[in-house]
């Protein structure tokens, strides 16, 4: 869309598009979406759905035609609210047969502490399984021995339930220059809430090993705000031709983490006092921070067929290499991030994405469809490297003068990799993701 403007959508791709507006226009987009990941773990293959209704667009767009006879033909503002992303998934792997344990990973990362200091050192990992007899000590004293042996034959069950959205509302505005050459500007102001529970289970397969289930859950609440800026243009180089190009900054964003972690575990022989059974809940954790994202740049170009249809085309370069966190801003905490920088820069890589769309119309009917293809952030090198992510779109609209109504649907489909733990130890997950999603469009004009 980034050249073809007069749509709402251009708040986030290219501003300059509002400039493209003739008219005021009130729009709203609510959906229906559903999410489904099929994974593949140690042969085993799963499959989880999760389906949500939300708004994804709410727009205010406020033509005001200059005087006949200027350069300048008017200028349109406005405010746009946009879902930019949406969190709401299950994933659910299991593995049958797994020689592998989570445990070793707490018994590797708890060596060379003593089991007095784990609860300051480890409080949300290995000083958990200490409490629930999970690892215990060799004669060293700090070194650790997990209560199965690592190779032992593993059933494991591996559930992420997550939920929340990307919220940013946008104010713009854009000018229109002889209707040949158009500018627009969007100040964004983000929202972010995103809700995580993750919970891996164990279970022995070989009777002879006294532990027979273990559990470890971790949730998450992720909050927090930002801002971001947009700067774009539009231009007519033929009468049939338009390009565009524009500008995203980072979005600068303030994020809170609160979570807690437990674990649980059963044996087969019973204590002293008869108990089987024991749990063990981490403190609060609680962590103040700032990530700011990669900038992107998106060129782009549309033809247009007259009054019948047109082709659109949009190319956008990411560095995700640039994206970089850093202390709060509060002073709460002054972690330095150094080493997840580094590995920022390790692990990703700069991608380019490719969005082709068209649109033709007979009578007040309107007929669109699209694909595009977005590359996986993960540098080549990355285990955790999965596919592009492909997306298919198509739509049905009818418009009056004062009244459209736009249907569209989605498909969306990659492949990732995943660790659910340390990946020396565990082979990764891999998961098909899909989502797909409905979409209703109403706009008014006067």
């Amino acid at each position: 869309m980034g050249a073809v403007g007069a749509d709402p959508g251009s708040a986030t791709t290219n501003p300059a598009g509002f400039g493209l507006y003739n008219t005021s226009e009130i729009s709203f987009t609510p959906q229906f979406e559903v999410n489904t990941a099929k994974a593949d773990y140690y042969g085993n293959s799963t499959s989880a759905t999760d389906n949500r209704f939300s708004f994804n667009n709410l727009a205010l767009v406020l033509s005001y035609p200059s005087e006949k006879g200027g350069d300048w033909r008017g200028g349109v503002l406005g405010i746009s609210f946009d879902r930019q992303a949406g969190f709401h998934r299950e994933e659910h792997a299991v593995g049958e047969h797994v020689p592998s344990t989570i445990l070793q990973k707490f018994a590797n990362e708890a060596k060379g502490t003593y089991a007095e200091d784990l609860a300051t050192q480890y409080p949300f990992s290995s000083s958990l399984a200490w409490e629930t007899y999970a690892i215990d000590t060799t004669p060293e004293g700090n070194i650790y021995t997990s209560a199965v042996p690592f190779g032992t034959d593993m059933r494991q069950d591996h559930t992420i339930s997550t939920a929340g959205r990307l919220n940013t509302t946008s104010f713009f505005y854009a000018a229109n220059y002889m209707d040949k050459l158009y500018i627009g500007a969007s100040l964004g102001l983000t929202g972010l809430r995103y809700e995580r529970t993750t919970l891996h289970q164990e279970s022995a397969q070989d009777t002879s090993v006294d532990l027979k289930d273990l559990s470890y859950q971790e949730k998450l609440l992720t909050t927090g705000s930002g801002i971001d800026l947009r700067i774009g243009v539009i231009g007519r180089a033929t009468k049939n031709l338009r390009v565009g190009l524009a500008f995203q900054s980072p979005k600068w964003l303030q994020l809170s983490d609160a979570y807690t972690y437990d674990m649980h575990t059963e044996f087969r022989t019973p204590d002293t006092n008869g108990n089987h059974d024991y749990d063990q809940a981490s403190p609060d954790g609680a962590f103040n921070y700032r990530i700011r994202t990669p900038w992107n740049v998106l060129a782009s170009a549309a033809w247009i067929a007259g009054q019948h249809g047109l082709v659109s085309v949009d190319y956008q370069f990411t560095n995700f290499r640039q994206s970089k966190l850093n202390k709060s801003l509060d002073g709460v905490d002054d972690y330095d991030f150094t080493t997840e920088n580094d590995a920022v820069q390790k692990d990703f890589r700069s991608t380019s994405s490719l969005r082709v769309g068209t649109e033709w119309r007979s009578g007040n009917w309107y007929f669109r469809g699209g694909w595009g293809i977005w590359p996986n952030a993960y540098a080549d090198s990355d285990a955790r490297q999965g596919t592009a992510y492909m997306r298919y779109t198509a739509g049905l609209g009818f418009r009056t003068k004062h009244v459209s109504i736009d249907l569209a649907g989605v498909y969306g489909t990659q492949d990732v990799n995943y660790f659910q733990y340390d990946p020396a130890l565990v082979h990764a997950t891999q998961e098909r993701q899909t989502d797909s999603r409905g979409m209703l469009t109403v706009a008014f004009r006067p």
